[in-house]
Order: C-alpha cells, then sequence, then structure tokens
C-alpha cells in the first residue's frame, strides 16, 4: 500500500492586524524556504506544508509475490527486495535471517520510506525535520515489524553527485541524520530501524525536550 503523509502550519490573519500591512505572500514563503506549498483556505487563512513524505507498507500476511510488489512500482522500491525471503510455513513473507536477527520479534508490517523533504528554512532548527519524521511514522504505523529506506542526499543536482566530495559529504550528512532517530545498516545501502527498541519513543522525548514542546 502507498502512503503519503505531510506536516502543515495553518495562519489565520489575527483581528488586531492591519489589513494594509504584514500581508503574507505565499509564493515569498515558498522562495525564501519556509514552506513545500501553500493552500488558501478561506476566510484570510493559509495552509503551509513544511514537510512531505512518502513510500509503500509492505503486510507480511498480505504479499504474495515480493517482486512483484517492489520492482513492478519503481527501480527505488526494487533496491528493498533483499530484505525479503521466501513465504513461512503459515504463508507470511518472512524477512531474510541477517535481518532477522537485527530486529526484535513482533509486528507484521514493513514500513519502506522513499522520499521525505522539509522546507529548506527548517533545516538546521534542533530537530524539526527528524521529530515531524518520526511522529509521522509511528502515526502512520504503530507497530511495525521494520522501517526501512536508503539514505540518500535527495536535494543534490546532477553536477553535485557528480562531484564526489561534495557527494560523500551530503551523504555523511543523511547518513548522521537517520543514525541519530535510530536507524542502523543492514547494508550499505539499506538502513532499519526497529521500533520495538524504544527508538520511537526516546527520539519523541529527546527532540521534544530540545525544542520546548510536549511530548
Amino acid at each position: 500500500m502507498d502512503w503519503w503523509g505531510w506536516a502543515t502550519i495553518t495562519e489565520y490573519p489575527s483581528v488586531f492586524d492591519d489589513d494594509d500591512e504584514d500581508d503574507v505572500d505565499p509564493e515569498r514563503l515558498k522562495q525564501d524556504g519556509f514552506a513545500l506549498s501553500t493552500k488558501d483556505i478561506g476566510d484570510g487563512g493559509l495552509r503551509m506544508t513544511i514537510l512531505e513524505a512518502h513510500g509503500l507498507m509492505i503486510d507480511l500476511w498480505r504479499v504474495q509475490n515480493i517482486y512483484d510488489a517492489l520492482d513492478a512500482r519503481s527501480e527505488d522500491y526494487a533496491n528493498f527486495i533483499p530484505m525479503f525471503g521466501e513465504h513461512g510455513h503459515y504463508g507470511e513473507l518472512e524477512l531474510v535471517e541477517e535481518l532477522e536477527d537485527l530486529l526484535e520479534p513482533g509486528g507484521s508490517q514493513v514500513v519502506i520510506l522513499d522520499r521525505a523533504w522539509l522546507a529548506p528554512a527548517w533545516r538546521g532548527c534542533g530537530g524539526v525535520g527528524r521529530l515531524l519524521t518520526i511522529r509521522l511514522l509511528r502515526w502512520l504505523c504503530d507497530d511495525p515489524r521494520a522501517v526501512a529506506l536508503k539514505p540518500f542526499p535527495i536535494d543534490l543536482d546532477e553536477d553535485q553527485k557528480q562531484d564526489e566530495a561534495v557527494f560523500r559529504k551530503a551523504m555523511t550528512t543523511v547518513r548522521r541524520t537517520w543514525k541519530s532517530v535510530g536507524f542502523q545498516p543492514f547494508s550499505d545501502d539499506i538502513w532499519v530501524l526497529d521500533p520495538r527498541t524504544g527508538s520511537y519513543d526516546r527520539t519523541v522525548r529527546r527532540l521534544s525536550k530540545r525544542l520546548g514542546l510536549p511530548h
């Protein structure tokens, strides 16, 4: 099952605002990197999307052919095929032994995080993007078998990807970010998070405290 998630901020004009001053320009918000997109919701309200993410949820009890489920969607999803093995005695799709050894028992769904975008102005703000992403994943599936992703600096253009020094620095930053919320390498390309280790809760508490938010 494909999934999409996003985080938004909604702003309405204050009754104390001067109508001729401090107007919010939606296009300027996007140009300045404060929002990925904006939407007029009426009554002067503006909804600003600051984070977007999408991916795939694999139900180990329902998927009959993991190759068709992943490879048919895209080459990016096909990269996750090495996580999966054969069907077990009771019909469930199993994970390969090397991955099983990294995980605590439990859960019947694997959540794949394919892409996550955070508006540039929110980056480097004490973990806003990490907190929003981990909350989204926990809301999406309360007890997955594992969460998987492929760390990659998706914001680089083609020239930057070809520059070895730039690419290596960006990749190091991306991996450090995902490691800080509990992901660990299953392979060089695929990293996984086991929610039963308490990574979800620890990350939410730590980042919420740092940002002065309730958890």
